[in-house]
């Protein structure tokens, strides 16, 4: 699934092609695509500007002035520039083209079998069932070392609570592991026995790591791309996630797998001790 960095170069790679640019064609491959329908996504769509990207989580949005677009690429989806335009269909679940450029842009949003592509009024947008319970971003300024230290006070297993994404907006599974690593944290530790040196090693890890994912533009494994059909480059910055069996990059102890909240995790038993 993209998580934060993938999701962020995505928003800033529709902006760069498409900011200020007018929809001339919009159309969803079948109703369940977006909560405007087969019928009413062209229609709200068609006509508008697009003004601006941003990210939610993981979620994109596209601000059309009076509308505002919510994507949720979930697990497989991605944005894909076309060279011309093509009617939606299975993989290519919603098509929208662009003009009032030197030639039309067509962006394909593909594989949303689980994901969509919603309308929002601007006013309603925080109504989003996702979007509602999002908690802060990691880069926002509500995202301290002290709030951390109020939420840590639980007794779930930090994992957990860093892939909830009413504690923190746009975790996922990779980033998690490989945060835990830099801050020499076991991802069984309970929340509530972390000290005040690791939660800030956390707080920093985290940033650091998302910061620089972004930078090397995502992690690629499988099916994530950028909008220029290109793939990430932090998968060979990973310290942890996905070298099960590898020697620690640190200690040179065999990295171990486990299952934590539920998802494959990869730990250093010397490095991240219990």
């Amino acid at each position: 699934m993209p998580e934060l960095p993938e999701v962020t170069v995505i928003a800033e790679d529709v902006r760069s092609l498409a900011q200020g640019m007018e929809v001339t064609r919009a159309a969803i491959f079948r109703d369940d695509v977006s909560n405007a329908g087969v019928e009413g996504f062209g229609e709200r769509l068609v006509g508008k500007t697009l003004r601006g990207t941003g990210r939610r989580g993981k979620i994109i949005t596209l601000d059309f002035g009076d509308v505002v677009g919510v994507i949720h690429l979930v697990i497989s989806g991605r944005v894909l520039r076309l060279p011309g335009w093509r009617e939606p269909d299975k993989i290519h679940t919603a098509v929208v083209e662009f003009g009032g450029g030197e030639e039309p842009l067509v962006l394909a949003f593909t594989r949303l079998w689980l994901g969509y592509f919603d309308l929002y009024e601007p006013d309603a947008v925080d109504e989003h069932p996702l979007l509602k319970r999002l908690g802060p971003d990691p880069f926002s300024d509500a995202f301290t070392p002290e709030y951390l230290r109020g939420v840590f006070k639980r007794k779930a297993s930090i994992k957990g609570l860093l892939l909830d994404q009413s504690v923190v907006s746009g975790l996922g599974n990779i980033y998690v592991d490989e945060v835990l690593f830099e801050a020499k944290v076991h991802p069984t530790r309970k929340a509530n026995t972390l000290t005040s040196v690791e939660i800030r090693a956390i707080y920093s890890a985290t940033r650091d790591i998302l910061g620089r994912a972004i930078e090397l533009r995502g992690t690629t494994f499988d099916s994530y791309h950028d909008a220029f059909g290109e793939t990430g480059k932090f998968q060979y910055q990973l310290k942890v996630f996905t070298h099960a069996g590898e020697s620690c990059p640190v200690c040179g102890t065999e990295i171990q797998k486990l299952r934590v909240a539920g998802r494959g995790t990869h730990v250093c038993p010397v490095c991240q001790p219990l």
